[in-house]
């Protein structure tokens, strides 16, 4: 369900002022995934002025296929949007945690030290006499750069896998688009090439927001980091073979 503050409740202008403004979302990735909700949009718009026409009468079922698949992945690809702006967030607010002492108010040593303890961080008690020792400090410190550190990697997982989400059903999309050409109005063929390079770019535009997210990750995980590489590249592979037949096919 979409919430009153989706991007999907903005105009068109308000989501581009917002897109070109200072604030950090929406960013590429909602980009993304406007750019391939376009392509399945003109897929459903094709289909639809085919369906119902005795000329292709034939392939009346195919389009009603391609028609209520098309449109389940366009609201995916709005959803993406929002999606992808709160993966961001995410890595902001974990950049932003404190790793030096020095980042943390004197009044909240030992609040963060039961936060640290929790996360599972061996943190020793204050000394009544001596205070907060070097020793102590030091402790403090390790454990804060070792939580930011899991945060960061945690929250970078979450803002790769929306994007490479989003390369997934830019590829599903692309496969209703290589079934079109000779099958759906021969007059709107220029829709489902304009489809086709909307989608392809929503999937390669994705494929850089999965990678800006990969050194984060490699660092926690580097075995992930690897199995997101291979997923997003094999996606690459095949929508660059699905664009490339449906061009074929359209004799271009």
């Amino acid at each position: 369900m979409i919430d009153n503050n989706s991007f999907a409740n903005d105009s068109v202008r308000d989501f581009l002022v917002k897109l070109g403004s200072g604030e950090p979302t929406p960013g590429g990735g909602a980009a993304a995934s406007l750019s391939s909700a376009m392509g399945a949009s003109l897929l459903m718009m094709v289909a639809n002025h085919t369906i119902g026409k005795a000329k292709y009468a034939e392939f009346e079922e195919l389009n009603i296929r391609i028609r209520d698949e098309a449109e389940v992945l366009m609201e995916r690809f709005i959803e993406g949007m929002d999606n992808d702006a709160a993966a961001f967030k995410k890595v902001s607010a974990a950049f932003g945690m404190p790793r030096l002492f020095s980042d943390i108010q004197i009044d909240r040593v030992s609040a963060v030290i039961e936060e640290l303890r929790a996360a599972g961080r061996e943190i020793p008690d204050i000394d009544e006499e001596e205070g907060m020792t070097p020793e102590l400090m030091d402790a403090v410190e390790s454990g804060l750069k070792a939580v930011r550190s899991a945060a960061i990697g945690e929250a970078s997982e979450a803002a790769a896998r929306a994007p490479l989400a989003v390369m997934e059903d830019s590829v599903a999309a692309l496969r209703l688009a290589s079934n079109m050409p000779g099958c759906s109005n021969a007059n709107l063929l220029s829709d489902v090439l304009v489809a086709t390079h909307c989608l392809s770019s929503g999937l390669l535009s994705a494929f850089y927001n999965v990678e800006a997210n990969l050194p984060a990750i490699k660092r926690r995980n580097e075995a992930l980091a690897g199995e997101l590489v291979d997923k997003a590249g094999s996606l690459i592979v095949e929508g660059e073979t699905l664009a490339a037949d449906i061009m074929k096919k359209a004799g271009k």
